[in-house]
């Protein structure tokens, strides 16, 4: 009788730290989920109508401003979504935060401040983004019949806290501020956000000084990568990627003025090559130097919230609030 008894008590314990643990496990809205979903689907059925129209290339073939057409030789298409439009419907009967964005008419972006001169090399690429976000917008309207503005949600150069903005409600989305294989804020991306199709995908270039010995070592990524203690000067487009890939060498970033200032320390002696984006420098109006593909990748979609991270603020607005995800 006293172990059937020490046998129930112990059941209703349990029953009982079960029910208690159920009662005071925070309790989401469905519609929160569903809703920066059906946000990630549309812009994804907006994204894949651009490329099926052949608008995506319109684009390039403009690009950048200062020298239009020059993007078809430096922006990679990725195609991680074909244009097949019948297997991308709009989602029907929005709900919370895409439902929202549809109701008051605007969406608000998280951007990153620059000099918008040529001197970053960020000046070739952001007139790109903005005009493939730009036109997935012109489908959402067509489709919902609305006419959506663009609000930008403005941070300024450096590391940034873009998944809190999102997850904090700041900000709808995180526009093609960072790629896919990188980390914000203590988490891959790819684990602590939605995200939706590459819209955009460039390669990383090494540009070595060509009178330099160098230049006559390296031709190839493999040779950089067997070397060992070089300086290599970076900006905000290829800062992750360089550290990720080059551990053995030392890795410095200028998030603004990059191109320019890369350049002066190349000439100071400061650094022994610069890695970005651009095939040749000459892009940028600089001569003088030999560049190597390194056949690196990297691809850009637009971001949206989990409701399964969280990304307590420690007080401190020098640092970088860490991000965990919530079980």
């Amino acid at each position: 009788m006293k172990m059937q008894n020490l046998v129930r008590a112990t059941a209703l314990g349990l029953s009982a730290l079960i029910a208690s643990g159920c009662a005071t496990a925070p309790k989401v809205d469905p519609d929160v989920a569903r809703g920066r979903q059906q946000l990630v689907d549309a812009l994804d059925a907006g994204w894949i109508r651009v490329v099926a129209s052949g608008k995506d290339r319109q684009i390039l073939a403009s690009q950048p401003p200062s020298k239009p057409g020059a993007a078809l030789s430096y922006m990679v298409t990725l195609a991680d979504c074909l244009p097949q439009p019948d297997l991308a419907p709009f989602p029907e009967e929005p709900v919370g935060l895409f439902k929202e964005i549809l109701d008051r008419g605007t969406i608000r972006q998280v951007v990153q401040t620059t000099t918008n001169t040529p001197n970053d090399t960020s000046f070739f690429f952001s007139s790109i983004s903005d005009a493939q976000f730009q036109a997935v917008l012109d489908e959402i309207n067509a489709h919902y019949k609305v006419n959506l503005k663009i609000e930008n949600v403005v941070v300024p150069p450096g590391p940034m806290p873009s998944t809190s903005l999102v997850v904090e409600g700041k900000a709808d989305i995180v526009s093609q501020l960072n790629a896919t294989g990188g980390d914000t804020q203590g988490m891959r991306r790819r684990t602590s956000r939605r995200f939706t199709c590459t819209m955009s995908a460039i390669s990383q270039y090494i540009h070595i000084p060509a009178r330099s010995q160098l230049a006559k070592e390296i031709n190839t990524v493999d040779d950089l990568a067997k070397r060992k203690g070089l300086r290599i000067c970076t900006g905000p487009l290829a800062t992750q990627t360089a550290r990720a890939f080059f551990p053995q060498h030392t890795v410095s970033t200028k998030y603004l003025n990059d191109l320019t200032g890369c350049d002066k320390d190349i000439q100071a002696g400061k650094a022994d090559l610069i890695i970005n984006p651009l095939p040749s420098l000459s892009i940028g109006g600089l001569k003088g130097y030999k560049s190597v593909h390194t056949l690196i990748v990297a691809g850009t979609p637009l971001w949206v919230a989990r409701e399964d991270i969280e990304c307590p603020s420690d007080g401190n607005p020098r640092t970088e609030d860490k991000c965990f995800r919530v079980e």
